[in-house]
């Protein structure tokens, strides 16, 4: 799955960008290191084959897919479902760039081990060099390498998804390895393979008894349909989000990163002008999605009904699913109720910082204004 061509183009793009001599030699320095790190992965996906050749039997059976816009409340549904007890398998981020079953065996290992005998060090450590290191922008995108995240990040040390290529604001220069509906047919293919050999071995470590439940942003959007043609049992819960909200959410988060890298205000403003037709393009990509689809197999929910009726919401996707909600689970979502409620992003941002107007994307998306009657 690694993509060697990609990574020199990445290379060439370094090198021919107008940020300074040592910015270049950073992100080339940082970009290799990346290649590095996804050779050893691939070294240890095939050893999987060898030490566990079990995982290739695992049939990833009903799984459930939360796609929806960044600041949607993917997080929100997918933490909620989570608490369902015993029930649910899905991947944090460590595991999610430690794909391979020899590797995340080493982590839990090690994990043992610090819970055992170190009384949480390593835990600790972990959490202090994440706040650290990635400042601001946890409060634009809460990450940690302990706790779930978007399955998209199985392809970062890939060069094949714009998980990693997102460091760039030059958009259009990677759209075939970014954006899996510009990918030739061929690349498709091994993109979907290698991600289900990603989900078997979760499975395989999880327990096949548990459903894995995943959560997306927009590049996932383009994938429905080739994700409900793989997996025939598979469920959806799409999130629908006010676009006015929501237009600004990915571009905040970029336009942060690129400036931090050191990238010039016009090559941004460029890149956030792409990335938003892309994101605003994939409200409508996701309605014909599931209009061709069986209505029992995805459940449509808006954001404001799911932060001020939580349980009310999730008993709606549990029964448009036909997933049995239990008493335990009943409890739980009492329990969370308020705090689910309260839940509330730590950035704003409005939309004039990214040269967008209200009347203009009220105009690029007319069918969505008028479905849901967004105010």
């Amino acid at each position: 799955m690694l993509k060697f061509a990609a990574f020199g183009k990445v290379q060439r793009a370094i090198w021919r960008s107008s940020v300074g001599f040592g910015r270049k030699l950073l992100l080339s320095a940082l970009f290799c290191f990346l290649l590095l790190w996804g050779v050893l992965n691939a070294i240890c996906l095939g050893l999987d084959h060898v030490l566990f050749p079990g995982f290739r039997k695992v049939r990833v059976k009903r799984p459930v897919f939360i796609i929806a816009h960044p600041r949607s409340g993917t997080t929100l549904t997918h933490r909620l479902m989570l608490k369902d007890p015993g029930r649910y398998s899905c991947t944090r981020a460590y595991e999610c760039l430690l794909p391979s079953i020899l590797q995340k065996k080493l982590v839990r290992a090690l994990g043992w081990v610090d819970r055992r005998l170190l009384g949480g060090l390593l835990h600790d450590f972990v959490r202090s060099k994440e706040s650290s290191a990635l400042g601001d922008l946890q409060d634009i995108h809460h990450f940690s390498l302990l706790e779930p995240e978007e399955d998209e990040f199985f392809y970062f040390m890939t060069f094949g998804s714009g998980v990693s290529l997102s460091l760039f604001p030059y958009v259009d220069e990677f759209r075939e390895v970014m954006a899996y509906d510009w990918m030739p047919e061929a690349a498709q293919r091994e993109h979907l393979e290698y991600y289900h050999g990603c989900l078997q071995r979760q499975v395989y470590l999880d327990g096949e008894a548990r459903v894995f439940c995943s959560k997306n942003t927009t590049t996932f959007i383009p994938k429905i349909e080739p994700l409900a043609e793989l997996y025939p049992d598979a469920r959806f819960v799409h999130i629908v989000r006010n676009p006015l909200e929501v237009a600004p959410s990915l571009l905040s988060l970029l336009a942060s990163t690129w400036r931090q890298l050191g990238f010039p205000e016009d090559d941004i403003q460029r890149g956030c002008a792409v990335i938003h037709r892309t994101n605003m393009r994939a409200y409508e990509l996701a309605f014909e999605a599931f209009d061709r689809m069986d209505p029992g197999r995805y459940c449509i929910i808006e954001y404001r009904d799911l932060v001020s009726a939580p349980k009310a919401t999730m008993l709606k996707v549990y029964e448009t699913l036909g997933i049995e909600m239990r008493p335990a689970y009943a409890a739980v979502l009492d329990e969370l109720q308020e705090k689910a409620r309260s839940h509330r992003s730590g950035h704003e941002y409005g939309l004039e910082e990214y040269d967008l107007t209200e009347a203009g994307i009220r105009a690029e998306l007319p069918t969505v204004f008028e479905r849901y009657q967004f105010d």
